[in-house]
């Protein structure tokens, strides 16, 4: 169905060529609205991946993409998020919320410029919206903030495509079955075992060989997603040579490329679960 937007983004025209039905009508209302925190560096990608995932469901729903009230990156994104973003104020009203992750790993929470924003956008979040759900870096920094939850840095990067398991059913995840996979990038994670700690956050789904995928606290709609549906078939290529380049000499992705001597990248096959776990993240809360 499609997916309205209120700002001209440069995403569109991009997911219109894919033949998805992504619109810019100000005046049109969507049956759902969802605002999304970007905080990643890269405006314009992380909109187009998500975008597309949300122009996968079965109802129409109406975006915005939101920034911090007071924070401005150092970059040349301001001007993107200046003409593109609304400011997340105390005006805000959405069904739901999303905030991204945020390429963070190495950093203590307490180093991070907008980190006392954005705690006061943990505490208000059950005001600006129904249910919110956090991705990645914004997942175990919220776990941080809520529970006191720390993060423990990997020995190595976590990064591929991994199969998951079903730790335990629920409508969040209807529709997965077991050895479902998604991609994970993240250098720091909640260990499980502390998360199993706190009754009101249950563990849905885990890969063996990446940790937690998604864990809620329902009484508060709380969702925690720590990898990346909405990645492309090329994004974790990208971060490898990023990364490569910085000097930091990260392993390849696992179980990513289909042929490891020539890097053919997979199909983005996961993108399609992706889109189901957004349909179930509204069919169970914002409905």
């Amino acid at each position: 169905m499609p997916v309205i937007l209120h700002r001209p983004l440069p995403a569109i025209q991009e997911l219109q060529a894919e033949g998805l039905a992504v619109s810019y009508a100000p005046q049109k209302k969507g049956k759902y609205s969802i605002g999304i925190l970007n905080l990643m560096p890269n405006h314009a990608e992380t909109e187009r991946h998500w975008l597309r995932l949300f122009a996968n469901l079965k109802d129409t729903v109406e975006i915005h993409f939101l920034r911090l009230s007071s924070w401005r990156p150092k970059t040349a994104e301001v001007k993107h998020l200046v003409q593109f973003y609304e400011p997340l104020t105390l005006e805000s009203d959405f069904d739901g919320l999303l905030i991204t992750g945020a390429p963070l790993g190495h950093k203590e929470y307490e180093q991070v410029p907008y980190w006392d924003e954005l705690k006061e956008v943990f505490d208000m979040c059950s005001y600006y919206a129904t249910a919110t759900l956090y991705s990645c870096w914004a997942a175990n920094a919220a776990l941080h903030h809520y529970y006191n939850i720390p993060r423990r840095l990997r020995g190595r990067k976590i990064s591929g495509i991994y199969e998951h398991r079903i730790i335990r059913r629920h409508a969040l995840i209807e529709h997965m079955e077991p050895g479902v996979q998604f991609p994970h990038s993240r250098f720091a994670e909640a260990r499980q075992t502390q998360l199993f700690a706190h009754p009101e956050v249950r563990v849905l789904m885990q890969a063996p060989n990446a940790g937690a995928f998604y864990a809620v606290d329902e009484p508060r709609r709380r969702a925690y997603i720590f990898g990346h549906p909405e990645y492309e078939a090329d994004t974790l290529q990208k971060e490898f040579k990023r990364e490569f380049q910085k000097g930091i000499e990260p392993l390849p992705p696992e179980y990513y490329f289909v042929d490891s001597e020539t890097f053919e990248l997979p199909l983005p096959h996961w993108q399609e679960d992706g889109s189901k776990l957004l349909q179930n993240w509204i069919n169970y809360w914002l409905k």
